[in-house]
C-alpha cells in the first residue's frame, strides 16, 4: 500500500507518529488522573485504522513508531515487551484494512450495508482482535496460556480498542478521503446545518454533562440522543453526522470521568461502561442508518439517470417513428401490389394503398371502419392466418379466396407480418391476386385428371393384353409361351444354388370320349375346373401352365422328386375323389395320367426335363392310366444316346 496523492511520505509517517503518540499520553494521564487506568476507551486505535486506511505502509510506519514512543519512552516498558505491543498495535489495522480493501476497494465503507458489515469485522472484531492480543502476552502473568487472567486482560483490552475505533475511525476516514458523489449529498442549508449541530450538542451536553443522576433514574435518557443523529444521518453529508456523532460521544465519556450526567450512578467505571454502550450502540447505528440512506439516494440516482435516459430514448424513438411512419406511408403509396395493414386484435384496416383500394373496390374512410374478416369467404382460413402471425411473426404466400365490395370472389396469395405501432401488434399485408391463374390451374388439373384416367385405362388394357398373352384363356394358367420364356431362367438359378427342379406332365384320361359323349362344353368344363384345381394346389413359385390341349405342366423348384411324386399322387387321388359337374346336370368323374421329371436326375436343360416327364406320362397310360410315374435316368439316357 502507498501513501495517496497530496500527501509527502517524509510528511505521513511523522505526523502519524506524534498524532499517535500525543493522543495516546492524553488518553492515559486523563484516565490516570480519575484512577481509571488503563485507559478503558484506546482513543488512538481510531487513529491507528484511519491511518493504515489512508496511507498505507506510510501511515504504518508513522504508527509503528507512535507505539515505540508511547510503549518504549513513556511507558518504560522493556524492549522486548514494547516491540510486541507496537508489533500488534500495527499489525492488527495492517490486516483489518488489507481484508477491507479486497472487499469494498479504495471507496469509504459507508455507502452500503454489506460494506459497513465488512467494516465492522475487520476494523472492530479484526484489528482490536490481534492489538488485544498483543497486549494479553504482555500484560498477563501466564503469557500465552489460556487462563482466566489472559483472557480477562484480552477482552477488556479488545474492549477499549473497538470503543476507540468505533468512536472516531468512521468520521476520521470520511474527513481523510475526498467526498464521494457530491452530487448526491443532501441539498441542506448551512444555517440549517449548524442549528442541527447546536441543537444536538446543547441536548447531549444537557443530558451528558450536567444531569445530575444519583438515584440512576435517567440512565436511559442518553439514549434518546439516537434519534436525532439518525436523521442527521439522513438530512447531512455523512462524514459531518459521524463528527457530531463523535463529539456526543465525547461529551459521555467527559460527563462519566468528571462524575456527572445521566450515565454517572456510583462510580467512573459504570459510567465509562454505559458510555462506551452507548458510543457502540450509537455508531452502529448511524452505519447502518447512513448505509441505508446513502443505497436509497444511489438507487434514487441510478432511476433518475435510467429516467433520463429513457425519456431521451423515448423522444428519439418518437421521432425515428415519425420519420418512419413517413417513409413507410411514402413507400406503401408506391408500392407496385396491394398493401393492408390492419390490427391483429380485432382485425380493424388502419391503412390501405391506392392499389389496395383498387382491387377490393372500396375507399378506407375513418367514419366507415373496415375489419379484414369481412373480406374473407372462409372465417376459418383467416382465422389460420391470425394463428400463424401470432406463433411465427409472419406468413409467406398464404392461399386464401376473398370478395372485394362489390361482392365479387377471387383467389390472392397472402404474405403478412407482424408488425409492432403504438405498443399494439398489427398486421402488415401484401395481397396477390392470382384468379387468373388459380382458373388455369383449375382448368390443367381437370385436363391432368382426364389424362390420368385415359393413362389409367391404356396401363389396364396393356395389363390385360399382356395377361392374355401369358395365360391361357380357359383355365386361367400360364400358357405354353410363358413356359418357354420362364423354364430356362429357372432353371438356370436353381442349377447354380445346386437344388432340384421337379416338373409334372398331366393329362386327362379319355378326354376324346368327353368331348364325344358329351359335347365340347362338356371337355371345356373339365379343362376350366381341373385348372382351377391345380392353381389351387401348387405353391406361387411354381409355374402351372396349360401345356397344350388336355395337357398340363407344372414346374417345381426346390422339390426333389420324391416330394413331386408324393405331391402328384395326391392331386391324382384328389381329382379321383372329385367329380366335374358339367353343364348338363351330368357328375362326371375324371382320371389323370401323370409323369414326373427331375433336375438333374434326368437332365439340366428344358427340352431334357419335358422330354423326360412326357416319356414317364407315356409311360404311365400305356400301364393303364390313372396313375403316376416317374421317368428312369437310366433308360432316358440309353434312349438318348440311340436317337443320337
Amino acid at each position: 500500500m502507498q501513501a495517496r496523492a497530496g500527501w509527502p511520505r517524509y510528511a505521513v509517517v511523522p505526523l502519524v507518529a506524534v498524532a499517535y503518540w500525543a493522543i495516546g499520553l492524553f488518553g492515559m494521564h486523563y484516565f490516570a488522573r480519575h484512577g481509571l487506568m488503563p485507559a478503558p476507551i484506546w482513543l488512538p486505535s481510531a487513529l491507528a485504522f484511519a491511518a493504515a486506511w489512508r496511507f498505507g505502509a506510510a501511515g504504518l510506519a508513522g504508527l509503528f513508531a507512535g507505539s515505540m514512543a508511547i510503549n518504549a519512552v513513556s511507558q518504560t516498558q522493556g524492549l522486548a515487551d514494547a516491540l510486541t505491543l507496537s508489533v500488534a498495535n500495527v499489525l492488527g489495522p495492517w490486516l483489518g484494512v488489507a481484508l477491507l480493501k479486497r472487499r469494498v476497494g479504495d471507496r469509504p465503507p459507508f455507502f452500503s450495508t454489506r460494506d459497513v458489515w465488512h467494516f465492522l469485522w475487520t476494523a472492530v472484531g479484526l484489528a482490536a482482535l490481534v492489538s488485544a492480543l498483543g497486549g494479553a502476552l504482555v500484560l498477563s502473568d501466564g503469557g500465552m496460556r489460556l487462563t482466566p487472567d489472559f483472557l480477562w486482560v484480552m477482552l477488556r483490552w479488545w474492549l477499549s480498542d473497538a470503543s476507540g475505533t468505533l468512536l472516531f475511525a468512521p468520521a476520521m476516514m470520511l474527513w481523510l478521503l475526498p467526498l464521494q458523489r457530491p452530487d448526491l449529498l443532501p441539498r441542506i442549508a448551512l444555517a440549517e446545518r449548524v442549528l442541527l449541530a447546536l441543537v444536538v450538542l446543547a441536548l447531549s451536553f444537557l443530558v451528558l454533562g450536567l444531569l445530575s443522576n444519583p438515584s440512576g433514574l435517567y440512565s436511559g435518557l442518553p439514549y434518546l440522543l439516537l434519534l436525532p443523529i439518525s436523521w442527521a444521518a439522513a438530512r447531512v453529508p455523512l462524514r459531518d453526522a459521524h463528527l457530531l456523532a463523535s463529539l456526543v460521544s465525547v461529551l459521555a465519556i467527559v460527563g462519566a470521568v468528571g462524575e456527572r450526567g445521566a450515565f454517572f450512578v456510583d462510580s467512573n467505571s459504570q459510567a465509562l461502561t454505559a458510555a462506551g454502550l452507548m458510543i457502540v450502540s450509537q455508531t452502529v447505528i448511524l452505519l447502518v442508518v447512513g448505509a441505508l440512506v446513502m443505497e436509497r439516494r444511489l438507487a434514487e440516482d441510478r432511476l433518475r439517470v435510467a429516467n433520463q435516459s429513457l425519456e431521451e430514448k423515448v423522444g428519439e424513438r418518437t421521432r425515428q417513428l415519425v420519420e418512419s411512419e413517413a417513409r413507410f406511408k411514402l413507400v406503401a403509396d408506391a408500392a407496385p401490389f396491394p398493401m393492408v395493414m390492419n390490427r391483429l386484435a380485432d382485425g380493424g384496416v388502419i391503412y390501405a394503398n391506392p392499389r389496395a383500394e383498387a382491387l377490393f373496390g372500396i375507399r378506407l374512410d375513418a367514419a366507415r371502419p373496415l375489419f379484414v374478416q369481412d373480406f374473407h369467404v372462409d372465417p376459418a382460413r383467416r382465422d389460420e392466418v391470425a394463428a400463424l402471425l401470432q406463433a411465427r411473426g409472419r406468413v409467406d404466400e398464404f392461399e386464401v379466396e376473398l370478395v372485394d365490395g362489390a361482392g365479387r370472389r377471387f383467389w390472392a396469395l397472402l404474405s403478412c407480418q407482424a408488425v409492432t405501432l403504438d405498443g399494439r401488434r398489427h398486421a402488415l399485408t401484401g395481397v396477390n391476386d392470382i384468379s387468373e391463374r388459380k382458373a388455369l390451374e383449375e382448368r390443367l388439373h381437370a385436363a391432368n385428371a382426364a389424362l390420368r384416367r385415359q393413362v389409367e385405362e391404356i396401363e389396364s388394357l396393356q395389363q390385360g393384353l399382356k395377361e392374355q398373352a401369358v395365360r391361357d384363356p380357359l383355365t386361367g394358367l400360364f400358357n405354353r409361351r410363358y413356359l418357354d420364356e420362364s423354364i430356362d431362367r429357372v432353371l438356370a438359378h436353381f442349377a447354380a444354388l445346386s437344388r432340384p427342379v421337379s416338373l409334372m406332365m398331366l393329362d386327362v384320361d379319355h378326354f376324346k370320349q368327353i368331348n364325344d359323349c358329351h359335347g365340347h362344353g362338356a371337355g371345356d368344363r373339365v379343362l376350366s375346373s381341373l385348372g382351377a384345381l391345380l392353381s389351387d394346389r401348387f405353391r406361387s413359385g411354381d409355374i402351372v401352365c396349360r401345356y397344350g390341349g388336355e395337357e398340363f405342366l407344372a414346374v417345381m423348384p426346390g422339390s426333389t422328386l420324391t416330394d413331386a411324386r408324393i405331391k402328384c399322387e395326391r392331386l391324382r387321388e384328389e381329382l379321383q375323389r372329385t367329380p366335374v359337374l358339367l353343364p348338363d346336370g351330368v357328375s362326371l368323374g375324371l382320371t389323370v395320367s401323370i409323369g414326373v421329371a427331375a433336375m438333374p436326375d434326368h437332365g439340366d436343360d428344358a427340352e431334357s426335363l419335358i422330354h423326360a416327364a412326357d416319356t414317364a406320362l407315356y409311360a404311365a397310360k400305356s400301364g393303364g392310366r390313372n396313375r403316376v410315374c416317374a421317368a428312369e435316368p437310366y433308360n432316358w439316357r440309353m434312349a438318348s444316346r440311340h436317337d443320337a
